[in-house]
């Protein structure tokens, strides 16, 4: 009996402390964010009808890739202390009159973005908490 006692306690004690390091450690900030977005506001304006829709892809090696009607745009992204930063942003360099204006104002919103509040219907891209832009998962 004692030494399935030593046995077991030990082995109930492991479980307990990595179970609870994944329930409280929860999901990074990161991985939240990793994935295929569509934009759907940007300072206030709502941009969900512009057809294509404007998209950005985070990728889990610091890449964005945002397409927009105008052209591919590119930069990188990483997060740290819960914040996000998007660095190196090049736009997609075509003059498209007012759908490149949109593209500019992402790029512009996204170049001030520091915070995040992540959501059940998306992410909000936030500057001295202000929101900046609304980005909603795409589908596929």
């Amino acid at each position: 009996m004692i030494k399935r006692f030593s046995l077991t306690f030990p082995t109930l004690v492991l479980t307990y402390a990595l179970m609870g390091s994944v329930v409280f450690t929860g999901v990074s900030l990161s991985r939240k964010l990793l994935g295929n977005w569509r934009v759907v506001s940007v300072f206030g304006n709502d941009i969900s009808r512009v057809f294509p829709p404007l998209t950005i892809e985070l990728d889990k090696n610091g890449r964005i890739i945002g397409r927009s009607h105008c052209g591919t745009f590119t930069g990188r992204w990483s997060t740290g202390n819960n914040e996000v930063r998007f660095l190196g942003l090049v736009p997609s360099g075509c003059n498209c009159g007012e759908l490149r204006s949109v593209e500019q104002k992402v790029i512009e919103a996204m170049a001030m973005a520091r915070e995040t509040q992540v959501g059940k219907d998306g992410v909000v891209l936030m500057d001295h908490g202000r929101p900046v832009a609304l980005l909603v998962p795409q589908r596929t």
